[in-house]
């Protein structure tokens, strides 16, 4: 703490903690110094002085709501994959339907193959006929992600997030080679931050539409998908004060992938190029404020943008086990290039004007 001389005062002094940090205490210093005043609730803080003080800042900043996003974008990702993966259960060869994608069409087996399929399934199977135009297909997916913090310099911290969903598809064939179909979803994120800094979750519905046609050993494939969030957060900001947000979300996406399939004597090898972009939108809210400790913050309306090209390999091998058994092996390698929007959701800090005189001359002291 130390005392400022005016209110109007703005001393130019470099910030001994990280940037978030940084960011809320100039915040409340800007407040006061405008001629806001401070609730009671906010004055233990300004007889803080250094891990204690910067503790404090730190609970203040909301940083729970910034994995919002990432678990949006992960989701988004997961269900763009599932709509263009020819291999979900009622898409490729065996079962009948047609695969799509980079799966061509089923050539001649080899005996001995043949002859492990006649046993499991009576006979061969046959190339699908044109006419068998419709598909229904089903699949889970879901994954997890931690991402690394800054603590010294920005002062994010550590991230997990979890996602996991059901979908289910239709896939219609307007030509030999040509699939298009539409895809449902339902599914849910889950985040937190580390050292119990508040974290969030949401319930998820997912639509999507998608299409893909080959020439050969070639492909072309394209996938469009809207997902629309109903997010909650819940942290604890400074003094124990209980914080929680409801609002509702949404994310765009796309991916178009195109990639040429080589037959070899080790199975199958699938160069493959590709790009994706997603956007997640969320609207203006404010946190419910469980205990009244005065510490809820007003979050801006935002867009955050994710864009990633791929360069990577598809593998496919089918093994015979034994005379009455085949498996079929798959791999995907995919080294990314990613260009994401900072993880920040601007805040801003809804103070009462109250009149405290008596504190009208004190700052929170973050200088060196």
């Amino acid at each position: 703490m130390r005392r400022a001389p005016t209110r109007s005062s703005r001393p130019r002094a470099a910030c001994a903690f990280s940037v978030n940090q940084c960011n809320v205490a100039n915040a409340l210093n800007a407040f006061f110094n405008n001629g806001g005043a401070l609730p009671a609730n906010f004055l233990p803080i300004f007889n803080l002085t250094g891990a204690n003080l910067g503790n404090a800042l730190t609970l203040l900043s909301g940083e729970a709501a910034t994995g919002a996003q990432q678990g949006a974008f992960q989701l988004t990702n997961q269900f763009l994959g599932i709509m263009l993966d020819p291999f979900v259960d009622g898409r490729s060869g065996a079962g009948g339907g047609g695969a799509i994608g980079f799966a061509p069409a089923r050539e001649e087996l080899p005996d001995d193959i043949a002859l492990a399929y006649a046993k499991i399934l009576k006979e061969p199977p046959k190339p699908v006929a044109f006419e068998q135009r419709w598909s229904v297909w089903g699949a889970g997916y879901g994954g997890s992600n931690r991402t690394s913090g800054d603590v010294a310099v920005v002062g994010s911290h550590d991230l997990s997030a979890t996602t996991a969903g059901g979908a289910a598809g239709l896939d219609y064939r307007l030509a030999p080679g040509t699939v298009v179909g539409f895809a449902l979803a339902g599914a849910g994120t889950n985040w937190g931050l580390a050292q119990g800094l508040g974290g969030g979750k949401s319930d998820a519905f997912q639509a999507g539409v998608y299409g893909t046609t080959r020439s050969g050993p070639a492909y072309l494939a394209a996938a469009l998908a809207f997902t629309n969030h109903w997010m909650s957060t819940d942290r604890f900001a400074f003094a124990g004060d209980h914080l929680t947000a409801s609002f509702n979300a949404q994310s765009f996406g796309g991916r178009v992938e195109s990639g040429y399939r080589f037959a070899t004597v080790y199975g199958g090898l699938t160069p493959y190029a590709a790009i994706q972009a997603q956007n997640f939108r969320t609207p203006s809210y404010s946190e419910a404020d469980l205990t009244s400790g005065g510490f809820a913050l007003g979050f801006n309306s935002r867009n955050a943008t994710d864009t990633r090209s791929e360069l990577g390999g598809r593998f496919d091998h089918l093994l015979l086990l034994n005379p009455e058994a085949a498996l079929t092996r798959r791999r995907r390698a995919s080294p990314r290039q990613r260009r994401r929007a900072a993880r920040q959701i601007r805040r801003r800090v809804r103070l009462p004007r109250l009149h405290l005189r008596r504190h009208r001359h004190r700052a929170v002291h973050v200088v060196r």
